[in-house]
């Protein structure tokens, strides 16, 4: 189910680039989902999901209450090894290590990928996530521009 929640997932961060409005058009959005051949439980999951995506972030302000200029080295825990790639984890580290993203926003990628569940989260997976996760749910706009350039010069990286 993980492979289809994310397909899912991936689906709706077209729209979101396309700038549809997800609330105004979830109607439409779940009818096109179906016509692709999902169902209504693997739908309800990914829009729950993406409707969650704001609630880890309180909490992972208060446990990381950093200072900016500390020297905080993430160690990744046991289930967080088996849950995510060495590529995915290799780029989480890059795009905090680049000051792309903050450890917050780092903490709250993995935080709804472990959340998902999938057995081996990859890069792509991952840059899906983040997409979801910074898009959606962090409301500093300087944050999401600097990621959005960044994975926009990546995927140039990658396709050139």
């Amino acid at each position: 189910m993980y492979q289809r929640v994310m397909a899912i997932i991936g689906i709706i961060s077209d729209y979101l680039a396309d700038e549809v409005d997800l609330f105004e058009q979830e109607e439409e959005i779940v009818d096109d989902l179906v016509s692709l051949g999902f169902d209504f439980s693997e739908i309800e999951t990914a829009f729950g999901w993406i409707a969650n995506l704001s609630q880890g972030k309180e909490l992972n302000l208060h446990l990381l209450d950093l200072e900016p200029e500390s020297e905080f080295q993430r160690h990744f825990s046991l289930e967080e090894r088996q849950s995510l790639s060495v590529d995915s984890r290799t780029w989480l580290t890059k795009l905090r290590q680049m000051e792309i993203l903050s450890q917050v926003a780092v903490e709250d990628i993995i935080d709804q990928a472990i959340m998902l569940g999938g057995s081996q989260i990859g890069l792509e997976d991952i840059k899906v996530i983040s997409t979801m996760v910074i898009v959606v749910g962090h409301l500093d706009t300087v944050v999401r521009e600097r990621f959005l350039d960044f994975l926009e010069n990546d995927q140039d990286i990658v396709f050139h």
